[in-house]
């Protein structure tokens, strides 16, 4: 009885011997990676209307009635029953001066506001950029395209890095005389250039011809670029 409990006790201190060759058996790390150049399949583009006033509610009434003249406008041409969605941004209102000889004079009083809007089908872009233009917008900026949903593009980057690293492993595996077993770990990431920002900007000016401003459908980038998506594997696997 004395020798049972002094082996037990023993096994006690010293861990599972079963766990222990466990956690020793053989395994392969490999690191693998895949990645893609994906076509952008949504716009996003911002609008600001800017009026200047020496009187703050003039000016403030001016940017309510263009900004809205515009919205309405654009908001025409989207479908928001497939995703396209519109929201205000960027307001604010502030006095500018002019400084000479150590004197500041006041100007008058500048009054900005913004909306941002997303579109689904990037072949609208011109047509809403002109619209918006030709209804009270005075300028048009922070354009970008980027991706609905990167997760489907990451999850399917992921299988082809898992394949590879199954693939890996058991070539490794068989060049030292053995072969694959199992998994024992894995993990995976996915990371990339989300959005693609082309050069670009258009301001509204009172100097700009009526066929100007249509040029603007015209002037919008045809190119959208590609976003690239990358996926990283680091496995272990048992072999025998």
């Amino acid at each position: 009885m004395k020798k049972i409990l002094s082996l037990l006790l023993l096994m006690g201190l010293l861990g599972t011997p079963f766990a222990l060759a466990a956690d020793e058996r053989p395994y392969v790390s490999v690191n693998t990676k895949a990645e893609e150049e994906f076509a952008p399949n949504v716009a996003n583009v911002r609008f600001y209307i800017e009026t200047q006033d020496k009187d703050l509610k003039v000016a403030t009434d001016k940017n309510k009635e263009q900004t809205q003249k515009a919205l309405e406008a654009v908001k025409k041409l989207l479908d928001t029953k497939a995703g396209d969605m519109v929201q205000t941004v960027n307001f604010s209102a502030y006095p500018e001066y002019s400084y000479k000889n150590n004197t500041k004079t006041f100007l008058h009083y500048s009054v900005s506001n913004g909306f941002q809007v997303r579109l689904k089908n990037t072949d609208n872009l011109g047509k809403v950029i002109s619209e918006g233009l030709k209804n009270g917008a005075t300028r048009v900026g922070d354009l970008n395209f980027s991706l609905d949903n990167t997760q489907n593009a990451c999850n399917e980057l992921i299988k082809k890095a898992v394949a590879s690293s199954k693939t890996r492993a058991q070539q490794t595996a068989v060049a030292a005389g053995s072969s694959v077993l199992g998994i024992k770990s894995i993990n995976a990431s996915c990371s990339g250039d989300n959005s693609y920002y082309p050069q670009f900007r258009m301001t509204n000016s009172a100097k700009l011809s009526s066929g100007a401003m249509d040029a603007a459908e015209s002037s919008v980038p045809t190119e959208l670029g590609t976003i690239k998506m990358y996926a990283n594997v680091n496995a272990n696997y048992f072999v025998k």
